[in-house]
């Protein structure tokens, strides 16, 4: 493959303007701009081989950019997609912003609803990469917002999971709640994913619990055990209710006891244990209190 510094060096020949005689033999404005664009391609691809993706994202974007000009969306969206890959690792700023572009054009120019929810939701990941919370957030309620416009509701729940985790994960209990109810409501009238919903109830019944409401946790708790009969007997239903008997108590030590049994046999990942820790210290401070 050519150096790609010789292929930007002719790319950018060609973007000159012509002008008088030699503009006869050098061809259409619109020829020279495809011409070019296609020598930043070919530089991109050469510094990908070379594995310098900075400089490699940076030709796909002016690719794109050409394109743009041209008023040929679908392409200028490829060229963004490909200046995305390469900056993924190398520079997420850069990922951020040629993906943002991209997600654009989708949504504006083509109507790809679905490409455009696949990508805000790899945005979403970005944004959680540079320790950028809030636009995760809000990322992933917009990917599973253009996957429900394209009525594909399974993995519309999927993103709005994602995003009612970070908001758990986050502190905003009550946002995390309400995209944990939707989830919850889709969940019911869909027999493959019913077999999700003790887990749905879990987080819901903890982050009421990490906001000191339990007279609405023991409500949910009730309610969801009707709802799903199977739940009041599951290892989750049961330690939900030995951890509201320890809060009213202020246990501390048989809240510790109940959660370390749990998991012994049902590993708790990274969200619950951080929600638990939460909780636990309503138990401490109802402890405190009694000790007063």
């Amino acid at each position: 493959m050519a150096d790609p510094k010789y292929l930007i060096s002719e790319a950018e020949k060609l973007l000159k303007p012509q002008s008088g005689f030699m503009s006869f033999f050098s061809g259409s404005s619109t020829d020279r701009k495809e011409d070019a664009s296609d020598c930043f391609v070919q530089a991109g691809n050469a510094y990908r081989l070379q594995k310098n993706y900075v400089d490699a994202g940076a030709q796909f974007v002016r690719a794109s950019d050409i394109q743009t000009e041209l008023g040929n969306h679908n392409e200028a969206a490829n060229h963004l997609v490909e200046a995305y890959k390469c900056y993924k690792d190398a520079s997420p700023s850069d990922a951020i912003e040629a993906l943002k572009k991209a997600i654009h054009i989708f949504l504006t120019q083509n109507g790809q609803f679905r490409r455009a929810a696949n990508f805000t939701g790899d945005l979403a990941e970005l944004y959680e990469k540079v320790g950028d919370q809030e636009n995760a957030i809000l990322s992933y309620e917009q990917a599973g917002d253009y996957f429900s416009t394209d009525r594909a509701d399974a993995l519309a729940s999927k993103s709005y999971l994602k995003c009612a985790d970070l908001c758990a994960a986050t502190g905003d209990y009550a946002k995390a709640i309400k995209f944990y109810d939707n989830i919850i409501k889709v969940a019911m009238g869909n027999n493959l994913s019913r077999w999700s919903l003790k887990d749905y109830f879990f987080k819901v019944i903890l982050c009421l619990l990490c906001m000191d409401d339990e007279i609405e946790a023991s409500k949910r708790l009730e309610q969801y055990s009707g709802e799903e009969p199977s739940f009041e007997s599951s290892r989750e239903g049961q330690l939900l209710r030995d951890i509201l008997e320890a809060i009213e108590a202020g246990d501390l030590e048989k809240f510790q006891e109940k959660v370390f049994d749990y998991d012994k046999f049902s590993k708790l990942d990274k969200l619950k244990t951080q929600l638990l820790l939460k909780v636990k210290n309503q138990v401490v401070s109802k402890e405190e209190v009694d000790l007063l």
